[in-house]
Order: C-alpha cells, then sequence, then structure tokens
C-alpha cells in the first residue's frame, strides 16, 4: 500500500512534468502544491489550533509566573496550582485536537518527500538550477528562509522575539540548512513550497484569532 502510494505520486510529478514541456521541476512544484492544497484544510485546522494555543499560554503567563514564584520550593504544590489555574480558565496546557490533526499530515507528506527524492534522481534543469538531482546553494538558502517564516506566529512581522526562541530559529535554521545543501535540488523545491504553505496557514490562523468572538 505505502510503495503504491509513492508510486503513484511519482508518477504524477511526471506526468505533471509532460505536461509542461518535460520540465521536472514544474511537475514536482504542480504535484506539491495540488498535494498540500488538498491538506489546507487540515493544516488551518493545526495552525489555528497552533496560535489559539499560544495566545492563550501568553495570557496566562502573569499567572504561571506568579505560581512559579509562590510555589517555587514546592514543586507538588506548584504542579497542582498550575492545573487548577489550567481547569479554571477552561484550557488545556496541550493542543489535543491539533495534535492529532498534525499527525494525520505526516503519512501523506511522508509519501509525498519520498516521491519528490525518486523523481528528482532523474535530473533535469529547472529555472537557475543545472540538475535537480544535485544539491543547490541558492535554493537552499531561499528554502531556509521560507522555513523560518513559516515558523515565526503571524509571518516575519511578528513581534515578541525571546532569547530562547531565537535560540531555536537559530538552530532549526542552521540544521535546515545543512540538509538541504546536501539534497537534491528537487527536494529543495517541494521543501520550499511546503513551507510557503506553513507560513501562509500560520499567516491565515493569526488573522482568525485576532478577530473578535
Amino acid at each position: 500500500m505505502w510503495e503504491y502510494a509513492v508510486e503513484l505520486l511519482r508518477e504524477s510529478i511526471f506526468a505533471y512534468a509532460q505536461a509542461c514541456h518535460g520540465n521536472l521541476g514544474a511537475g514536482i512544484l504542480a504535484v506539491s502544491f495540488l498535494a498540500r492544497l488538498a491538506l489546507l484544510p487540515i493544516g488551518l485546522r493545526v495552525s489555528r489550533a497552533m496560535a489559539q494555543q499560544q495566545r492563550t499560554m501568553a495570557r496566562l503567563q502573569p499567572a504561571l509566573e506568579a505560581l512559579r514564584k509562590t510555589h517555587a520550593g514546592d514543586p507538588k504544590r506548584l504542579a497542582e496550582e498550575t492545573r487548577h489555574l489550567f481547569a479554571r480558565e477552561g484550557v488545556s496546557p496541550f493542543a489535543v485536537a491539533g495534535s492529532f490533526a498534525s499527525l494525520a499530515q505526516v503519512p501523506v507528506l511522508v509519501a509525498l518527500y519520498s516521491a519528490v527524492r525518486q523523481a528528482s534522481a532523474s535530473g533535469s534543469a529547472f529555472l537557475w538550477i543545472r540538475n535537480l538531482a544535485l544539491p543547490d546553494l541558492p535554493l537552499a538558502i531561499a528554502a531556509t528562509a521560507f522555513t523560518l517564516v513559516s515558523m515565526v506566529p503571524g509571518g516575519a512581522g511578528a513581534s515578541g522575539s525571546t532569547p530562547s526562541r531565537l535560540l531555536i530559529l537559530s538552530v532549526t535554521a542552521a540544521i535546515t540548512f545543512t540538509a538541504l545543501s546536501k539534497m537534491a535540488a528537487g527536494v529543495g523545491l517541494y521543501w520550499g513550497l511546503s513551507s510557503v504553505f506553513g507560513a501562509a496557514q500560520s499567516w491565515a490562523a493569526q488573522r482568525a484569532t485576532r478577530r473578535p468572538a
């Protein structure tokens, strides 16, 4: 079943490539776009759940800090009072629905990644990229940038950066760039497009959660 799903996606990439005059890069982008579009309702649900969770935790942060100071020497009492706070506010510290929805996307995205990786091995030129089977440094840089934008709540203009968040973004950038600089450029196209979708979903979710009820 898994092999069939990967093969179907791989053949779809080649079919769209033929429809685009044999342009493999266009085929990869087309199938990646359609797959992400099909997952968009789930993706938006995940992004909205994450955005709402971030806003909830930000609203409760002063109360949580007060509890930490009051019960600094009693971890058990701190945990108990924290649970009471969440129960009183009617919120959960974990976005369970969003987590399940996020996991539902994983098989499709992994299958698509495998299909793109296999299709890229055939090699082809695309835009400035001479061979999609080989790594491309400019593409790796661009895809890394898109990945970072997708991680920032509300897009690149979001405020409220903290040292810990900047550290997370820096580590993510280093890992992402290192991986993409060694992967086929075809995979970089898929990665970059997926990151653009992620950034758009995050932006839409932030706009939705800012609307008055």
